[in-house]
């Protein structure tokens, strides 16, 4: 089967955004995506939480793109120079979490389109960082970027045309 292509990704990121604020379905992480891909005509693979072609690399995702996390974790830790710091945490999939990329960046700040976060079945547009990081800005304020778990990229495919 082929890969969708840009134009189709597109779609189904377009079915997710104009459901932003609302329940889609049951509110589950997997029928936002589910409901997509039959509103848009791509192939759901017949195995439970697989979304169409594994993508291998972080670097070749694109827009549209379906993400399926277990057990993803990211904890930011900001240092000032002044030694005073915050720390934030973003868990996805306890024990797996389904969504659709929406943008990403080289350095793996990623936006997706997704339901049922943080106890809101609404369907939610949320940024994160989707790799380990650690840089100092010019002002010397340290951020550190921690991931743990897993995902698997998916990109969604379209029946064969004869």
């Amino acid at each position: 089967m082929p890969d969708v292509t840009a134009q189709q990704a597109q779609r189904l990121i377009a079915f997710a955004t104009q459901r932003l604020g609302q329940v889609e379905g049951n509110g589950e992480c997997w029928t936002l995506v589910n409901n997509g891909f039959q509103s848009v005509s791509f192939v759901k693979p017949a195995s439970t939480y697989v979304w169409g072609r594994v993508v291998n690399q972080l670097s070749q995702a694109q827009p549209g793109d379906v993400f399926q996390f277990s057990h993803f974790e990211v904890t930011e830790r900001i240092e000032n120079p002044d030694g005073s710091w915050s720390e934030s945490t973003q868990t996805r999939g306890a024990p797996r979490h389904t969504a659709i990329l929406e943008s990403v960046d080289a350095e793996g700040n990623a936006t997706f389109l997704e339901s049922n976060i943080g106890g809101s079945r609404n369907v939610q547009r949320n940024s994160f960082r989707v790799r380990t990081t650690q840089g100092t800005d010019a002002n010397g304020v340290k951020t550190t970027v921690t991931v743990s778990g897993s995902f698997i990229i998916y990109r969604p495919q379209v029946a064969a045309t004869p």
